[in-house]
């Protein structure tokens, strides 16, 4: 992470809509941190657990399409 998206990041208004990947797991992530904030304390291990779990799945199936697009070293 770059020291300006780690500013970004940090800024970032949390009620706000989470940038878009162009991956619609990594999206789908993305929007489930937008009311951490705003959700019980008790309910955020839950909300990890699962962002985590897109985050994985989304490492694990790479989208097809910008696959194609990197050209081999």
């Amino acid at each position: 992470m770059t020291e300006r998206t780690r500013d970004e990041f940090e800024n970032a208004d949390p009620m706000s809509d989470p940038p878009q990947t162009g991956n619609p797991t990594v999206d789908d992530a993305l929007l489930g941190l937008t009311e951490l904030s705003s959700t019980p304390l008790v309910d955020h291990h839950d909300r990890l657990a699962d962002v985590h779990a897109l985050l994985h799945e989304a490492l694990d199936r790479p989208d097809e399409d910008q696959s194609h697009d990197v050209e081999p070293a």
